[in-house]
């Protein structure tokens, strides 16, 4: 009897390499959308962290800078003396445009910062300084530091009495919490203030009125002012505003513990990072000087404009902003002015403005008449995407908003501030 062998049922070879070619295909496919929908879901989170930081960092600067010349106002503040031997003269809101941190601009050297260089070297921020009284100080129970009224001191003639008696202020109300204080002494009459450290109060019993005598040395530490400054030695005589600062007047004087923030946008590391730096008033020695502390690595630039009204007497005065490269003639930052920006000072009816022993420079008269703040910040990604790098070069091609196309998307957000104490101390000529 014969078998019947019935052939086994499969799929040839060819059959098979299709199929799993096709496979293959499918499977990448999926891969693939998935890596990028991966990408994708990687660099919106990454941007969503860069706005939310940057939200942040407007919000923490903004906050400085309406508080900014609490107890000062726009007055000129004499910080001691520059490399230069020239006096150090500030203001409580202060930008120094591509600052390198090297002695020769706003900041003393430092060596751990360095700015952006290469493909982006054109990227450097601005650093920014803002002086406030420092509400924050406290003494040993805890309660704020308040502000002290300087009083005459009983000193022989000549007239008229003066607030300071060789390297001592006088004072009928106890200060003794502002030793080893960095102080500023206002006058609002004279629209000027005088950066100092108080190193000794002594209680003087034996006049008709017990008052303290106030030991101080003028400028910040390690930054004396120049001989003959008039935060240096009291005034000979009364003559003007500016340099009658030590003279008696009916407008009185003020000390306060004084206190510094400032921002700047280091990229030592090899990318940005936003460091902030504070300056409190307490200066004990042997404390250890406040390091620059790093608030984040999303923000690339931070730029500040400054808005001068162009006629103080009319609340709804035109905002002249500086600097403005599209105006004619192009506005430089006021930190820099020289001579060359006299003609750009605002004046009521067209008038030129001259300088006088009140207004010494185009950028006292300037500075004097700022009442708004434009600024800028600009986060990038921390995540670059190469898929969106375009170069020409060396060079990374510029998009229409002027960033490199290097791969890594940015955002940036202006907000305008109007400094709530720019209108304090006398500022209206």
């Amino acid at each position: 009897m014969k078998q019947r062998v019935v052939g086994n049922g499969g799929f040839s070879l060819l059959e098979v390499m299709v199929a799993s070619t096709i496979s293959l295909i499918v499977l990448a496919a999926a891969l693939w959308s998935a890596a990028e929908l991966q990408r994708r879901g990687t660099l919106e989170e990454s941007l969503m962290s860069a706005q939310n930081a940057m939200r942040a960092v407007r919000d923490l600067v903004v906050v400085d800078l309406q508080r900014a010349g609490t107890g000062a106002g726009s007055a000129r503040m004499v910080f001691g003396s520059r490399p230069t031997g020239n006096a150090d003269v500030r203001y409580a809101i202060t930008v120094s445009a591509r600052e390198p941190f090297d002695g020769s601009g706003l900041f003393p050297e430092d060596t751990l910062f360095a700015l952006p260089s290469g493909p982006y070297a054109t990227r450097a921020s601005d650093a920014l300084q803002v002086w406030s009284w420092d509400t924050e100080a406290q003494d040993a129970a805890g309660q704020p530091i308040p502000m002290f009224p300087l009083d005459t001191c009983p000193t022989p003639p000549p007239s008229p009495a003066l607030y300071r008696s060789g390297d001592t202020l006088c004072m009928l109300t106890n200060p003794t919490v502002l030793v080893n204080r960095l102080v500023m002494v206002v006058k609002p009459a004279t629209r000027t203030s005088c950066i100092m450290q108080v190193r000794a109060v002594n209680e003087v019993a034996s006049a008709p009125i017990p008052y303290w005598q106030v030991t101080v040395t003028p400028g910040l530490p390690g930054n004396p002012p120049p001989a003959g400054d008039l935060c240096a030695t009291p005034a000979a005589a009364p003559t003007v505003e500016y340099t009658n600062f030590w003279q008696h007047d009916t407008a009185g004087a003020f000390v306060m513990p004084v206190r510094g923030v400032s921002f700047r946008i280091n990229w030592k590391s090899g990318g940005p990072v936003l460091e902030r730096h504070e300056q409190t008033s307490d200066i004990t020695p042997g404390l250890p000087a406040a390091p620059w502390v790093a608030l984040s690595r999303d923000v690339e630039q931070l730029r500040a404009r400054l808005g001068v009204k162009d006629n103080l007497a009319e609340l709804d005065a035109d905002v002249v902003w500086f600097p403005d490269a599209s105006a004619a003639p192009s506005r430089p930052a006021i930190d820099s002015c020289d001579a060359t920006c006299n003609a750009l000072v605002p004046m009521p009816n067209g008038a030129l403005w001259v300088p006088s022993t009140d207004e010494p420079t185009a950028r006292d008269a300037l500075m004097r008449r700022l009442r708004m703040v434009e600024l800028s910040v600009t986060t990038r990604t921390s995540r670059a995407d190469p898929a969106l790098a375009r170069k020409s070069g060396t060079d990374f091609v510029l998009d229409a908003d002027g960033n490199p196309q290097d791969g890594y998307k940015r955002r940036t957000a202006t907000v305008e501030v109007m400094p709530r104490n720019y209108s304090y101390a006398g500022v209206i000529p």
